[in-house]
């Protein structure tokens, strides 16, 4: 494309411009006097960015400020009907976009498997594998004639195709699909898996592998933490550390932002605002631009204060006339510039209502046991025989990877469903609890103010609310809305505010900040340090949990293993013994492969041919032992696989006696073979 050619529109205005690498700096992709606005509210006026080479950026601000609005834009999956848009975006001829969204749709791609879905990041090599899929078919027809012209040249175009899949790394793209997948959590089982038999969350970490076997030169992330587990973020965390192209992030996960990112982009008062380092330093050094603005702002009402006192001194003096008019054109000046630092981080807090204290255990466990029944009639154990204690003042993180059963630990806690074993609730415990399901108890009909009005249990509460709700982002008209028109973000945020306004001395909460900006969330960390009563927090929001607990539990395998600490501790110590694991994993592979090595590598005496009477009978011993070699196999792949070791314990050992009984038929029907060999 011509260096000055526009490509097609984005929204209303806003055009792609490609430009020639050699003729600019190393910027991928430059911005320039953008506008964008979503119906009659504007998100950016006259606003200018720039993302370069190997840019390690994140892209900051409140809820409704347009984050993902300028993502899709950037990506160019604005549509004419959507937000309106205006200026320039320029891109080198070399940048390449893949864009995650928050939420992404898989029709027409639900019967692939997993491991199809990611491959088809690359179209030539997904193209190219189809091709030479469907000549392998064509070769092993047995009505071929072998000695045709066409099957020569069949031959000779699937040599070409493979050679041509070699080339451009269709192996190694396979080799990095399963590595990619593995590390987000997948099995080697999950690989062969339908994506319409994944839900929502795995869908999504299916795209996320996708979009990074692209390897695109800018990728656009919109809260990509939000379906991963531990295990998988810290994955996530080391790709992007090694990544080798730039990235931009949207994210609520502070310690993600800290850890992998150079630069921040925050929009802010319909303005792009450029701080050259991580989340930590942009809060410190918008800050310290604050309290700059802050003093020059002061200096100058100071300055006029002395400007006007003078004037009104001395204007009809005749003497210092002249003077006093300099003076007020100076004022005027002054007053025409004065303006004063805006600030958006509200000064609105709050507090938890008090409530009487418990007594010093709060709640007990004996023995409690948990188990579902899956679609096809098994029985799965999610919690085993569990014992455990909660005291008065306990900070509690419950961490454990997706389906472990976090939720359904809390709903046990909360009794809100039946389960094995005995639940007793101390002296005095007045418990509240804070699920995902939890908007369910929402009235439709009523708005977000009446629905507030209504929880708060006095007229000291019923005057807390407006401030609560601005804390959540509701102010103004928001407020009015009716709950039915609420999205799925905005009706959590009603749920959890409604929370706080009822007094309690124990807390459960299941994924409070899914829907919180950083400003939300600092102040519910706030309010939650000087809530005095015992607390219990779900959360894959590292910062939060850091923040607040000084006990972990971690639930793994159906079991509870309890660390004393804060939730950095834990991870260092979750870090530990995750490496721990893989070593002893890798030692037993290694182990296994030396094993099987020295007894392929073993001298076999020549034996003289069996009886002819003997040959059918040790040929069938030959081919169970072929198929049973095979099992055996099998069974140690699997075993070699770190997720194997993630599964439930009941699982393992079924896995293990199988193989093992798979070694003992083997090792019987050598014997077999000997003694019928003679």
């Amino acid at each position: 494309m011509p260096s000055n050619q526009k490509a097609e529109r984005h929204g209303a205005s806003a055009k792609y411009r490609i430009f020639r690498a050699n003729k600019t700096p190393f910027d991928m992709l430059e911005a320039r006097n953008l506008s964008l606005s979503a119906g009659t509210k504007v998100l950016l006026r006259d606003t200018s960015f720039r993302i370069g080479d190997k840019d390690r950026a994140s892209l900051v601000g409140l809820n409704g400020t347009g984050k993902s609005t300028l993502l899709r834009l950037v990506s160019g999956q604005l549509t004419e009907d959507g937000p309106l848009s205006d200026g320039q975006i320029m891109k080198s001829a070399t940048t390449t976009i893949g864009y995650l969204p928050q939420e992404i749709s898989f029709e027409g791609d639900l019967d692939k498997t997993a491991l199809q879905y990611s491959l088809e990041a690359n179209k030539t090599l997904h193209e190219l594998s189809e091709r030479i899929t469907k000549m392998e078919h064509e070769l092993a027809c047995p009505d071929q004639d072998h000695s045709s012209e066409k099957y020569h040249k069949l031959i000779e175009r699937f040599s070409d195709a493979a050679h041509d899949f070699e080339r451009l790394g269709g192996y190694r793209m396979q080799s990095e699909a399963e590595k990619i997948l593995s590390g987000l959590g997948f099995s080697s089982a999950d690989f062969l898996k339908k994506v319409k038999e994944f839900s929502g969350g795995w869908q999504m970490r299916l795209h996320i592998a996708r979009l990074l076997l692209q390897n695109p030169t800018l990728l656009l992330l919109d809260e990509p933490t939000n379906h991963l587990d531990i295990d998988s973020l810290r994955w996530m965390e080391q790709y992007l550390l090694n990544y080798e192209h730039s990235y931009l992030i949207v994210s609520h996960d502070r310690f993600f932002l800290d850890k992998l990112t150079t630069k921040t982009l925050e929009i802010a008062f319909q303005e792009i605002t450029e701080y050259k380092g991580n989340y930590s330093y942009y809060e410190k050094e918008k800050a310290e631009r604050y309290q700059l603005l802050m003093s020059r702002y002061e200096n100058d009402i100071k300055k006029m204060a002395d400007l006007k006192a003078f004037v009104d001194r001395f204007r009809y003096k005749a003497t210092k006339a002249r003077q006093a008019q300099s003076r007020l054109r100076q004022m005027q000046k002054l007053e025409e510039g004065l303006q004063a630092p805006e600030e958006d981080l509200s000064q609105i807090s709050f507090s938890f209502p008090k409530a009487r204290p418990s007594g010093r255990e709060v709640l007990r466990l004996e023995g409690v046991s948990k188990s579902f029944r899956l679609p096809d009639g098994a029985m799965k154990n999610v919690l085993r025989n569990i014992d455990l204690e909660i005291m008065r003042g306990d900070r509690i993180a419950i961490v454990g990877s997706n389906g472990a059963g976090k939720t359904t630990f809390c709903r046990i806690l909360a009794d809100e469903i039946e389960f094995e074993g005995k639940r007793q609730t101390g002296h005095n415990v007045s418990m509240n609890y804070f699920a995902q399901h939890q908007t369910d108890n929402l009235s439709p009909e009523k708005s977000v103010l009446e629905e507030m009005l209504d929880a708060a249990p006095s007229s000291e509460a019923q005057r807390r609310v407006r401030d609560i709700l601005g804390c959540f982002l509701f102010s103004g008209d928001a407020v009015e809305k009716k709950t039915s028109v609420l999205s799925g973000g905005e009706k959590s945020r009603v749920a959890l505010a409604k929370i706080l306004l009822q007094a309690s001395n124990l807390l459960i909460m299941d994924e409070p900040t899914n829907h919180l900006d950083m400003r939300s969330k600092e102040m519910l960390i706030d309010s939650l340090e000087n809530y005095d009563g015992t607390l219990l927090l779900v959360s894959h929001d590292r910062y939060f949990l850091d923040s607040l607990v000084n006990k972990v539990f971690e639930i793994k395998n159906g079991s509870v293993q309890v660390y004393l600490g804060t939730y950095a501790e834990y991870l260092e110590k979750a870090e530990k013994a995750w490496e721990e694991e893989k070593k002893q994993q890798a030692q037993a592979v290694a182990k296994q492969e030396a094993e099987r090595k020295a007894a392929a590598a073993k001298p076999v005496a020549k034996k003289p041919a069996p009886p002819k009477a003997n040959r059918k009978k040790i040929e069938a011993i030959e081919k169970e032992i072929q198929r049973l070699e095979e099992s055996k196999k099998q069974h140690e792949a699997m075993m070699a696989q770190p997720s194997f070791y993630e599964k439930p314990a009941e699982e393992n050992r079924k896995a293990n006696a199988d193989y093992e009984e798979v070694c003992r038929e083997l090792e019987t029907l050598y014997q077999c073979w000997e003694e019928e060999a003679g």
